[in-house]
């Protein structure tokens, strides 16, 4: 069986249906015309765990520059209990609403305030490019 590559223009609609068993990403294709995919809501970790990974290999081929990636600025932020006593868990959101959620173990944490403190004390800290 040949797969059939429909090639998109751009997105129209991003809906779960009312049991939250689907989810469907609307289109127009090149010639205008709307369509759609839908797949279970259980594709769904995949799916996001694949995009930035996908976005960010579009940036590099598109610009000749492996060291690019796309970086978002942070709106807000805010840390909460777990079930699990010995994780934190801290969410990262961008202005316009995006958020992503961490379970953070202790040495991730006193990574990340080591991190801090380095910078604040003035140390060298590696550059993006």
């Amino acid at each position: 069986m040949t797969a059939e590559d429909i090639i998109g223009e751009g997105l129209t609609a991003l809906d779960v249906s009312t049991d939250g068993d689907y989810f469907r990403i609307g289109f127009k294709d090149s010639k205008g015309h709307p369509g759609s995919l839908t797949l279970p809501s259980e594709c769904l970790n995949a799916f996001l765990m694949t995009l930035p990974r996908m976005v960010n290999l579009a940036l590099q081929a598109r610009h000749q520059d492996p060291s690019l990636r796309l970086v978002y600025q942070l709106g807000k932020f805010r840390t909460e209990r777990s079930s699990d006593p010995k994780t934190v868990i801290l969410t990262l959101a961008t202005p316009d609403g995006f958020e992503v959620s961490f379970g953070l173990k202790e040495d991730h944490m006193k990574g990340i305030s080591d991190g801090f403190e380095r910078y604040f004390a003035g140390a060298e800290i590696p550059k993006s490019h």
